[in-house]
């Protein structure tokens, strides 16, 4: 979205990615949206963040051993492509930051903070990495600024944003979708669309569900969706343990998850450890408010009582009062007009680009 809603006349964009066998479909995705690709296989990431923790002693030797790698690739390509500008999709990319500043020492660069940084050794290593190699930092939130550990980093807050059709989605789609699932009329389904992991909390979600069953308002179900068809481990407990439940529903993953969104009454997201919720900006986009966890990141995307609610892990009532809360239809039909009025301020492409766009200008401005 952001390369194919760039202005054209001030920027060309290419595109370096990983050669990698499976590549193929994401590779015509950014040639589509108009921008040149190139294909190289030292692009390799230094993961240390919360969704890619790189814990395991073996692939904290891969990161290292692959970072030279990587530095001279970047190194490479801005010799050969010299551009006027480098964003890196992520920090776990900082080795280009450091290669693309070996070839031109006053190239800016930006990375993108799109998960928060570990807070251990590890992780305070790629922050600092990033502090001494990175010009300025583009971020999905203001919590994922914070865990580059400096309050001097040049930092814009770009919320993820959603292409704008997505605010003019057909809902007759999810009323066929709702016909289909035999959902009840007067059923609230509060829905569970994310990775089926222990950091996004769909079995902890589930299991606090059936705990305070007999307190939640009789029209609540809830689906839980995005299970992969082989379950082991902790999917499994989770398709289980949803399966079992009289007010739970266990969807596998779908490729289009709009009608299943617009089918449902309210977005959920329990997650257990810190980053974004993709289903909460997108379902704001449709007009759905949104249930989220109490960790930071989550709580930027709704504004607690007006678009959506904020519970507490450690209190389980404020679970059950913000589901009684939303299961009436007054409050949910105007916090759902709420979230769509904030998704439009905040999550459309529009939006996102025209930020972006005034980053790029302010660093080459000062070049």
């Amino acid at each position: 979205m952001l390369i194919r809603g760039l202005d054209r006349e001030r920027f060309q964009p290419i595109v370096a990615m990983p050669k990698r066998e499976g590549n193929s479909a994401v590779k015509a995705l950014f040639r589509e949206a108009g921008a040149e690709v190139i294909e190289e296989r030292d692009i390799r990431p230094f993961n240390g963040s919360s969704v890619a923790r790189n814990d395991a002693l073996k692939d904290r030797a891969y990161a290292i051993a692959s970072y030279p790698l990587t530095v001279r690739c970047a190194k490479r390509l801005v010799n050969d492509v010299r551009p006027d500008l480098v964003h890196l999709n992520s920090t776990c990319l900082v080795a280009a930051a450091a290669g693309a500043h070996m070839a031109a020492p006053k190239l800016p660069v930006i990375a993108h903070v799109r998960e928060p940084l570990l807070s251990n050794r590890w992780g305070r290593a790629l922050a600092s990495l990033n502090r001494r190699h990175v010009n300025a930092f583009i971020s999905i939130d203001e919590a994922g600024l914070r865990t580059l550990g400096s309050k001097d980093a040049d930092g814009t807050v770009v919320y993820n944003f959603v292409d704008d059709e997505a605010f003019h989605s057909d809902p007759e789609s999810g009323e066929k979708y709702r016909r289909m699932q035999a959902w009840n009329a007067d059923d609230v389904v509060f829905l569970f669309l994310a990775r089926v992991a222990p950091s996004n909390g769909p079995l902890e979600l589930v299991k606090l569900i059936d705990e305070n069953a007999q307190k939640l308002h009789p029209s609540a179900r809830f689906v839980v969706a995005g299970f992969p068809k082989s379950k082991t481990g902790y999917a499994l407990a989770a398709y289980e343990a949803a399966g079992r439940s009289p007010r739970c529903v266990a969807v596998d993953f779908v490729e289009d998850p709009v009608p299943l969104m617009l089918a449902s009454d309210v977005m959920v997201a329990p997650f257990t450890e810190p980053h974004s919720a993709r289903s909460v900006f997108e379902g704001a986009a449709l007009g759905k408010p949104g249930l989220v966890a109490n960790v930071p990141h989550l709580v930027e995307l709704v504004r607690d009582g007006h678009t959506g609610a904020v519970f507490s892990w450690e209190e389980p009532n404020t679970f059950v009062s913000a589901v009684n809360d939303l299961c009436n239809s007054d409050k949910r039909t105007e916090m759902g007009r709420a979230s769509l009025e904030f998704a439009k301020a905040n999550f459309c492409s529009k939006t996102g680009v025209e930020k972006t766009m005034s980053v790029y200008d302010k660093l080459l401005e000062n070049r």
